[in-house]
């Protein structure tokens, strides 16, 4: 039996859920989900080029890690370029790898682009901007998104409304090591505020319910969502304008959502006694009081 999607297959999917030669297109894609392609990630890749045509560009999350500051003496070793492999999957380092391929300068949130405006969004994205100043270009020209797997997280401009509303959080106490283009050593601390993905996905209802929505359908055997990033922003600031804590996730041990913000909940005893539950199973009941207690005691 042959299991193998097809790049025919793919190609057609991806017309028949909307996407159009000269699409600005930001992709959030699980290779796992899609299936087996022959040829990978990279053909894949490749299968993208060709439907949004030399008019278009296709760009995707490259980020890297940030490590604990201070660094560790081998975390002070490594430096962020242009070749630091992503965190963000295979498809994500199949376009960093594409010999013609352009990758943001921020040292972090490297996104990376093939296409025809691929080199200036990504040489307008440095130390200096925000870690997604990139799609909010993108926005300008009319970008889309394209999320592919049910368990691939966000639309790509959730972020962007969180900083938009001037959300607070305790600080990211992370960050690496990069060459500026003095040609100079520096380090970058993470400066903006994230946010707990657990909680994006109660936004897609309402994609749905106010027209952010293009289209949905099969990519390979893979979910795939196609939205306007234009309007997931504005729904998503709408919706945080009428409840600052829509972004929230539920679950009562999530120290991001219960304690990390200006506006959370922050009731300690409940987030402890939570967290405590999720991490120490298996304690005795007098086991579990001290522990308890030693931490709420320290605050």
């Amino acid at each position: 039996m042959n299991n193998i999607v097809s790049a025919e297959q793919l190609k057609n999917d991806l017309i028949n859920i909307g996407v159009k030669s000269g699409d600005i297109l930001h992709l959030k894609v699980s290779m796992r989900a899609i299936g087996k392609i022959e040829g990978g990630a990279e053909a894949f890749v490749n299968i993208l080029l060709d439907v949004v045509g030399e008019e278009g560009t296709i760009v995707s999350d490259a980020f890297i890690i940030g490590y604990p500051l201070p660094f560790s003496a081998e975390d002070a070793k490594k430096i962020s370029d242009d070749n630091t492999p992503s965190y963000a999957g295979a498809f994500a380092n199949a376009m960093v790898k594409h010999p013609l391929s352009y990758r943001s300068k921020h040292p972090i949130q490297k996104f990376v682009a093939i296409g025809k405006h691929a080199k200036e969004l990504t040489e307008n994205h440095t130390e200096k901007s925000n870690g997604y100043d990139l799609i909010k270009d993108m926005i300008k020209l009319g970008g889309k998104n394209l999320t592919i797997g049910k368990t691939v997280v966000g639309v790509g401009t959730t972020h962007i409304a969180i900083e938009e509303k001037g959300f607070k959080r305790a600080p990211i106490n992370k960050g690496i090591n990069f060459i500026d283009e003095n040609g100079k050593l520096k380090l970058f601390k993470i400066n903006w505020n994230g946010g707990c993905g657990n909680g994006f996905p109660k936004f897609i209802p309402l994609y749905y319910e106010k027209n952010g929505v293009i289209a949905d359908g099969k990519i390979g055997n893979a979910n795939g969502l196609l939205t306007s990033l234009k309007k997931t922003l504005q729904i998503e600031i709408d919706k945080l304008d009428e409840d600052p804590k829509f972004f929230f996730c539920d679950d009562p041990s999530c120290y991001s959502c219960q304690i990390s913000w200006e506006h959370s909940p922050k009731n300690y005893l409940r987030f402890y006694y939570h967290w405590l539950k999720k991490n120490y199973k298996g304690l005795s009941i007098k086991r579990f009081v001290v522990i308890f207690k030693s931490i709420i005691l320290k605050k």
